[in-house]
């Protein structure tokens, strides 16, 4: 893992002490006394000005304005004292010579203060360089971020070394609410307990359409806001609370969260493609091998249906415990069938290769084949059929509307004691055309009411009574591509609804033949 070097510790570890400054002022200045004293009769009084200037120049550039003024009046009175006659005395001969006392002193107060100027902008400059340095190398290690616990492992280094502040990062969970990762609790990370956490305040900040940090006491809440959302919120504990008052470090912490906020919504979208992905896939490759499967177990299917019925109609003389044998193996083969036909149904309207046939068509004739073509499996329950005479026509793929009666009255008689009755009904309402289809049974277990249009959900896993729970799933698929909707409610006498609407649209006028006056 990159570390992010912190420029406020350097420079306190570079910073000399204020007391060290001044005593080399005093040296230098020593120095330099020494150095000229042997060569007084060789130089000019203005050569030896310079080299004190020269030492000042040093002692400014290394040590600031401070010790370069007190090196200035030290070089003055050690100039003043060794030098400007009468030697080894304060006392000035020459008037002159105080102008160019004060000429030394001024020169080296303004070289001082240049010196402090140009030292200070340097140091500026290095800490810009720094603190841009820092997001760089947080921006390169966030873009390569491919969970959330490398941003949170990213994001404690970069405020224990750059800020000298402990973090802890609270992010949005799949139900959308404020939770603490895991990975925030790692032997080498200290963030701040949960007891010192406001948790009101940072559902406050959280749900915030606003990117503004609140500080509470030594914390302060910083929103993660991403272009899309909100994605948590980061709380930071510094070492100093005044870190943050000063502008630039703000500004710094500001674009920090905007980077740890970018991030975690990518990883996120990432995580969701991904998700998605593999979800398709597995479905592309479970309806493929359905149907397969399906296309497979057609053909030997209707060879034993075909053998069972051949040997029941042309084979006289047969015992009864025969008979009943064929019987078996003929709805056995049926039910079969009936399922492999579920399958290819499904398949086929996952895939998108079924179009809709849509034609006006009588509801009336769509009840009347259903119920014709499942007779055998209606045989122990009464039909009732209570359709209005006005009832409009519907503009919908009769087949495709057959099947769905035919896998409600399938269901109904499969999950309703013998002899029980299922009820069909059709209202108009809101320009949509309400049917509804009712048993006397056991009803919807409570909270199964959705769930059992899912695929190969079934309301009662354990049953004995055979199917894949396709059948609920083919019909709220067909619905839904007609524009409806399907649903189930429990009836309080008992037994279960199943209802789904149909668009109404606008009907052809029927035509009437009126006989012709005589």
């Amino acid at each position: 893992m990159e570390t992010f070097p912190a420029p406020s510790a350097a420079s306190a570890r570079g910073r000399p002490r204020a007391w060290l400054g001044y005593a080399w002022a005093v040296a230098a200045a020593t120095v330099v006394t020494l150095l000229a004293m042997p060569l007084v009769n060789h130089l000019d009084l203005a050569n030896i000005v310079m080299i004190y200037m020269l030492a000042l120049v040093v002692i400014a550039f290394r040590f600031g304005k401070g010790p370069a003024a007190a090196a200035a009046i030290v070089n003055v009175a050690a100039f003043d004292f060794f030098f400007v006659p009468p030697r080894f005395s304060l006392a000035v001969a020459d008037a002159q010579y105080l102008l160019t006392f004060a000429v030394m002193l001024v020169t080296g107060l303004i070289i001082a203060h240049l010196a402090d100027r140009l030292k200070q902008q340097a140091a500026t400059a290095a800490l810009r360089e720094q603190r841009s340095h820092d997001l760089y190398e947080m921006a390169r290690l966030l873009s390569g971020a491919l969970a959330d616990e490398q941003i949170i492992d990213a994001a404690t280094r970069f405020f224990a070394q750059s800020f000298n502040a402990n973090v802890l990062l609270m992010v949005r969970d799949r139900a959308g609410t404020l939770s603490i990762p895991d990975s925030m609790n790692p032997p080498t990370v200290k963030p701040p307990t949960a007891n010192g956490i406001d948790m009101t305040l940072a559902r406050k900040v959280f749900d915030a359409d606003t990117a503004e940090a609140i500080a509470a006491g030594p914390v302060l809440y910083v929103p993660l806001k991403a272009p899309m959302r909100t994605r948590g919120v980061l709380l930071v504990t510094p070492a100093d609370a005044s870190i943050f008052a000063d502008p630039a470090q703000r500004r710094q912490l500001e674009t920090v969260a905007v980077l740890i906020a970018i991030a975690l919504e990518r990883v996120h979208f990432v995580t969701v493609a991904r998700e998605a992905t593999v979800q398709m896939e597995g479905e592309r490759l479970r309806s493929g091998l359905l149907a397969a499967l399906s296309h497979d177990l057609r053909t030997p299917l209707t060879a034993i249906l075909g053998s069972a019925e051949s040997l029941q109609l042309g084979a006289p003389g047969l015992t009864k415990d025969q008979h009943f044998l064929i019987d078996a193996i003929r709805d056995q083969a049926r039910r079969t069938n009936e399922l492999v036909e579920n399958i290819l149904d499904m398949a086929r309207l996952e895939s998108g290769a079924l179009t809709l046939r849509r034609e006006w068509q009588s509801l009336e004739e769509i009840v009347g084949s259903a119920i014709k073509s499942r007779a055998p499996a209606l045989a122990a329950h009464p039909v009732e059929v209570a359709l209005p005479a006005d009832l409009p026509l519907v503009e919908c793929d009769a087949m495709l509307i057959e099947r769905v009666f035919v896998n409600l009255l399938e269901n109904a008689a499969k999950y309703t004691p013998r002899g029980s009755a299922i009820r069909i009904r059709a209202r108009v309402e809101a320009n949509n055309l309400c049917i509804d289809v009712a048993d006397s049974g056991g009803g919807v277990p409570h909270g199964q009411e959705s769930a059992i249009f899912n695929k190969f959900v079934r309301a009662s896993p354990a049953t004995d009574v055979p199917g894949l729970g396709l059948g609920l799933a083919i019909c709220r698929t067909v619905v839904e591509a007609h524009g409806g909707r399907i649903w189930v409610e429990n009836l309080p006498a008992g037994g279960a609804d199943f209802a789904f609407t149909l668009p109404c649209g606008n009907p052809p006028p029927m035509e009437i033949d009126l006989p012709e006056p005589p």
